[in-house]
């Protein structure tokens, strides 16, 4: 795992614990999520990409990772929008889909239920995985409205990317 992505990791568990304002989509931080989109504040909604999004924007400050020509950081609010964002960047990301096991710490992952988090575990004999996950809660909601811990299984993952910077 590189600098970069245990960074990654680490700024996505610093958050947990951080909620919304009643079930608005919005708050204090919530907002600050939301700004690391490419979204007017007019159309904020849903916000499990925008965290994932500010979360990739944080470790890449932390660690002095710069855009280049060939790699921009990720700022849209889709989940399953992200496989296209990977798609087009040079080989610092690798895009599996389906990603079956192969999923590590560090992994952005996008599931079937248009939902994202990132992976804090690799996968365990039975296809779990532990993830950090923006707007969902205890239940595994896509909309619970807060920054969690979660266990997820294999079944329920539509993609994954890999950072290899």
């Amino acid at each position: 795992m590189s600098a970069f992505t245990e960074r990654l990791v680490l700024t996505a568990l610093a958050e947990v614990g951080v909620k919304e304002v009643g079930s608005t989509n919005r708050g204090p931080r919530v907002d600050e999520y939301q700004r690391a989109t490419w979204l007017d504040q007019k159309d904020w909604g849903a916000w499990c990409a925008a965290f994932v999004c500010w979360c990739v924007r944080g470790a890449m400050n932390l660690e002095k990772i710069r855009e280049t020509a060939g790699f921009k950081r990720p700022q849209t609010a889709g989940a399953w929008d992200f496989e296209n964002w990977s798609l087009k960047q040079d080989n610092t990301t690798q895009t599996a889909k389906p990603a079956g096991r192969a999923i590590q710490r560090g992994d952005i992952v996008i599931f079937t239920f248009s939902h994202i988090g990132i992976a804090t575990s690799g996968v365990d004999e039975s296809g779990n995985f532990h993830t950090v996950e923006g707007n969902s809660n205890s239940a595994g909601s896509r909309t619970g409205g807060m920054v969690c811990t979660n266990i997820r299984n294999v079944k329920l993952v539509r993609s994954r990317i890999r950072f290899t910077i």
